[in-house]
């Protein structure tokens, strides 16, 4: 399974990389010819160019570019996994291991398939945690204690980087209850704590990549979609979510082989985590608001509805088992209770305001 998911990710990227080498060497500017002697890391992410993912490894390439003086240069490669993998995050970190990429920047999610469980209370679900929560996550002092858990795998962490709440669209109707989503397929990306959880809620997840979630949204065979505001608001489809319980914290990881990271000189390797440094920082301060982004998905045709107390109670029951799975593990435990008492802070609350569509 791996070497197919590997494959898979190597053959989307492969036109990619053999664009960016086909350009001949003759007739460089000084500016063109400095590119030309850098030296080239690649950086793969599965997400396309118009996503988040993409604008957080362009930052980092920036910051890299600025910091070296032109003397490295980070060739990103987009989409770096083909649909048919299924498991497209999954198959971009396999890639990375396999040393196919230098670098990769994933979802933590993605590390469970490779038995990494130090990022695991991230996918916790319903924990509500505002942005600045997640800001808080992605410090150097949370952050270290999780990404060191990539050593095992032969991986160095250089950061983490703030997403956005991953939600569950519904189209038809609101999902207000465990009960509305039993026996029902809902698209998710593959995530074995995510699985868990809207399982025990009664689901089906399924991956459902590209045409197969668009086919199925035509067919009438898929539930609801995890998925976050931005993305929502282009489904082919209106859809509908309950503003207060969103199902899990999304953030990135941004990693490097260890063997690709232990050859380069102290320099470089200080440049390196110097510009993820400086892309948690970007990232963070010039992330859009959630409660902006959930308006936005309004306008753009979207539903926001409010669950009751008992409601989120009844989500939460059904998820127990969930996290008596995920509390086994002491420091999973440890991680999981800082969220929470992040996120009973004042300013620590997940806000997002119901709304109609156009509102």
């Amino acid at each position: 399974m791996q070497a197919r998911m590997r494959g898979a990710a190597i053959m989307a990227a492969a036109a990619l990389v053999l664009t960016a080498a086909g350009c001949g060497a003759s007739g460089l500017s000084q500016a063109d010819q400095q590119s030309a002697d850098a030296m080239v890391l690649t950086l793969a992410t599965a997400g396309g160019p118009d996503g988040h993912s993409a604008a957080q490894v362009r930052e980092f390439a920036s910051q890299v570019k600025e910091l070296s003086g032109g003397s490295i240069r980070i060739e990103l490669v987009l989409r770096a996994a083909a649909d048919e993998a299924g498991a497209w995050d999954q198959a971009v970190a396999q890639s990375t291991e396999g040393g196919d990429f230098d670098m990769a920047l994933v979802p933590t999610r993605t590390w469970e398939s490779e038995g990494v469980l130090s990022f695991t209370a991230l996918s916790a679900p319903f924990l509500r945690a505002s942005d600045q929560v997640v800001a808080k996550i992605v410090a150097p002092e949370i952050a270290g204690s999780m990404m060191a858990g990539l050593r095992p795998i032969g991986l160095t962490g250089l950061a983490l980087l703030p997403d956005r709440p991953r939600m569950l669209f519904s189209f038809d109707g609101p999902v207000t209850a465990p009960a509305d989503l039993a026996g029902k397929v809902v698209r998710a990306p593959g995530s074995s704590t995510g699985y868990a959880t809207l399982k025990a809620l009664g689901a089906r997840p399924q991956s459902l990549a590209g045409e197969l979630f668009t086919d199925a949204l035509t067919k009438g065979t898929v539930k609801a979609a995890e998925s976050s505001f931005t993305r929502a608001g282009t489904f082919p489809r209106p859809s509908t979510t309950t503003g207060n319980l969103p199902l899990y914290v999304k953030v990135n990881s941004l990693a490097i082989n260890t063997k690709t990271y232990s050859h380069l000189a102290a320099d470089d390797r200080r440049i390196l985590m110097e510009a993820a440094a400086k892309t948690r920082e970007a990232v963070t301060s010039s992330m859009v608001h959630t409660a902006d982004e959930a308006a936005a998905y309004c306008r753009s045709g979207g539903t926001i509805v409010a669950a009751t107390d008992e409601q989120i109670a009844a989500f939460e029951a059904a998820a127990a088992p969930v996290y008596a799975q995920l509390e086994k593990d002491s420091a999973t435990r440890a991680l999981i209770a800082k969220i929470r008492a992040f996120a009973d802070a004042p300013d620590g609350a997940f806000d997002v305001a119901p709304c109609s569509p156009g509102a």
